[in-house]
């Protein structure tokens, strides 16, 4: 009988320090449970900060304080040297269209003598186009500033694959790349960074930088721009300059032989400051090119000093403006863009300048 108590409070015993065992798990496996879960999470939500657009944005303004002697002012407060306005100071009488090139008519006030009851009835002209040059000689020699074009295209390269345009546009104002830039000026050459041929000319992707803060981005085969790609021609000034109306102007669509060809569209941002007046400005265009020349159909958007805008049809023939009717205004000029849903609203255009219309500014070798 003795023997036989004796073993069961032995396998009592027994039950007893099991039951202490489970106990003891199932109060420390919930625990471990958790901080597992909890290294998950701060691993996992280090590795999505890392890839945050806002963590490139920081990497970009880091690189920038590194480099000193930013022209942009809301980079730097305090930088005078630049004004971000844009174009150079010419004569209103030398804005008009130059034939060679294709620039519109810059010219938007028909008669700027005439009396205002005639001014107030004079038709809408078209937009101003960008001047060839925005960058002129300032305070600063950038021949003597120093520069690595690989490297910076490099970088620029990797933002623009990003589509982080906020870094791009950041990184043109800083020094090394004006000065980058400004080594190509008065000639068409550019330096490149990206996939190359057999015979080491850019082929594939690639980007690029051209005089006067132009830059493109995309496809390239054997040596020139064809394919998508996108270009851009920053209007920088390092002098103060009240005229230029643009800050940027772009093209992005289809490309052959260096220029743009097929599908594609225009678009330009202003200074709205130097916006005045009930004249109307051409913000975007979406149609056709060939050869570099406005072809086919299009639709305009134009933008207007109260912040307005209007909407416009238009049709192209390689480098002209199709006329919408046989109306002539007292000067000669002729009714080229026709307002959409306002079929007696027309923008008016001079025969002399309506002749080889393409993207105005566009550096290239193949350029006629």
């Amino acid at each position: 009988m003795g023997i036989k108590m004796k073993r069961l409070f032995e396998e009592d015993d027994d039950d007893m320090q099991g039951f202490d065992k489970a106990g003891i798990l199932v109060k420390v496996i919930p625990f471990v449970l958790i901080i597992i879960v909890l290294a998950i999470t701060l691993v996992v939500g280090k590795l999505k900060k890392e890839n945050t657009p806002e963590d490139l944005q920081q990497s970009i303004m880091d690189y920038a304080d590194e480099n000193r002697g930013e022209n942009r002012p809301d980079i730097e407060a305090g930088s005078s040297n630049v004004s971000t306005s844009s174009p150079q100071d010419t004569e209103k009488d030398d804005s008009k269209k130059d034939p060679s090139t294709g620039e519109n008519e810059t010219k938007t006030e028909e008669g700027a003598t005439e009396s205002a009851e005639q001014q107030e009835n004079t038709p809408p002209s078209t937009s101003p186009s960008p001047y060839k040059e925005a960058m002129k000689p300032g305070k600063t020699d950038y021949s003597k500033v120093e520069f690595h074009q690989d490297k910076q295209l490099q970088d620029m390269m990797a933002y623009w694959a990003d589509n982080n345009m906020k870094a791009i546009n950041d990184l043109v104002y800083l020094n090394h790349y004006l000065a980058m830039s400004w080594s190509l000026r008065g000639t068409s050459n550019f330096y490149y960074y990206g996939d190359v041929n057999a015979n080491g000319q850019p082929h594939g992707k690639g980007v690029a930088v051209y005089a006067d803060n132009q830059y493109y981005y995309g496809d390239w085969a054997d040596g020139v721009r064809s394919g998508n790609g996108t270009w851009m021609h920053f209007h920088v000034h390092i002098t103060p300059n009240e005229n230029d109306l643009y800050t940027c102007h772009q093209y992005s669509g289809s490309w052959a032989g260096d220029l743009p060809e097929g599908e594609g569209s225009e678009h330009y941002d202003f200074d709205m400051s130097l916006v005045k007046g009930n004249d109307g400005y051409t913000s975007n265009l979406i149609g056709s090119y060939a050869a570099g020349l406005i072809n086919g159909d299009f639709y305009l958007t134009n933008i207007y000093a109260d912040g307005s805008s209007k909407e416009w049809d238009a049709q192209a023939d390689h480098g002209s403006w199709v006329y919408q009717n046989e109306n002539k205004d007292k000067k000669g000029n002729r009714t080229v863009h026709v307002e959409i849903g306002n079929d007696d609203n027309y923008i008016w255009m001079n025969p002399k300048n309506n002749v080889n219309i393409g993207v105005p500014c566009l550096l290239s070798k193949n350029k006629n």
